[in-house]
């Protein structure tokens, strides 16, 4: 087999990997469907009781069956995030960020900082005229409250308040210019400061979990009919639903709502791009 060769048959089965990945997604709704269906069969020919005491054996088995659950369920969101970040949607918004970023030079940073706090101050006030807007209000009418304290329809008062509570939106030249920021107060912040305890701080699931299984010795049941084998199908049942749910999540994080993110830095760049020209 000639190199080219080889590497078309590499790409062949990576589209293909792709693409079952892309239909499990598309497919998770009749998925779960199915699986409910195979549940309600189960209930339906057979016997279904409800543990009248929670006894130490039924504490265990929620407890084991809980920390699978939660692994099950992030370990396929963050495999769901990485499938999203191949779909063609997040990869144009990423290279529409990343050719606007390119042009930031650190000279403009200084200005990119004062582009950002009227920014933040313009969105907040379109947000709270916005808000006045849907419930027929103006700003005339929330000035004539401040001045008066009195409110023509009782509702107006309420509306007045949430008026006031709404804050301008964090947006520091470290959110425009970092694709995965963190929400900071301050943009000079060195993350090796706090390494070791964002490091600790996502071990204590693990921890947790490892601590369980340690202490738990399992031995094999007595006689396993038919019985305990249902009811064994019915307790896992669960799981599959939940990683599917946790994968399909995951994807839709990043080619919905990341990928908007990516969209939305990316305007406010060549915004302040067109300003600055």
């Amino acid at each position: 087999m000639s190199e080219h060769e080889f590497g078309a048959e590499l790409l062949d089965t990576d589209r293909i990997e792709r693409g079952a990945k892309s239909y499990l997604i598309s497919s998770g709704g009749k998925i779960i469907a199915i699986l409910t269906l195979v549940i309600s069969v189960l209930i339906t020919f057979t016997d279904v009781t409800l543990s009248g005491d929670i006894s130490y054996s039924l504490m265990t088995t929620l407890v084991a069956m809980l920390i699978a659950s939660y692994l099950m369920f992030f370990s396929l969101e963050d495999a769901g995030e990485r499938l999203g970040e191949e779909s063609e949607g997040y990869r144009t918004a990423l290279e529409r960020y990343r050719t606007a970023r390119a042009r930031i030079g650190a000279d403009m940073i200084p200005r990119l900082r004062d582009f950002c706090t009227r920014y933040s101050k313009n969105e907040l006030e379109y947000r709270r005229l916005t808000l006045l807007t849907e419930h027929g209000y103006t700003k005339d009418d929330y000035i004539r409250y401040k001045e008066t304290g009195e409110c023509e329809i009782s509702r107006c008062k309420r509306i007045f308040k949430r008026y006031e509570r709404m804050s301008s939106a964090a947006l520091t030249p470290q959110v425009l210019l970092s694709p995965d920021s963190e929400r900071r107060e301050c943009e000079l912040i060195d993350p090796q400061k706090y390494k070791l305890l964002s490091l600790i701080l996502r071990l204590i699931p693990s921890t947790l979990c490892m601590i369980f299984t340690v202490s738990v010795i399992l031995s094999t049941k007595d006689g396993m009919s038919a019985d305990f084998v249902l009811d064994g199908l019915f307790k896992l049942s669960a799981l599959p639903i939940v990683g599917l749910r946790g994968y399909s999540e995951g994807y839709s994080y990043v080619k919905n709502r990341k990928s908007a993110w990516l969209e939305t830095k990316s305007r406010i760049i060549e915004a302040f791009l067109s300003e600055a020209e």
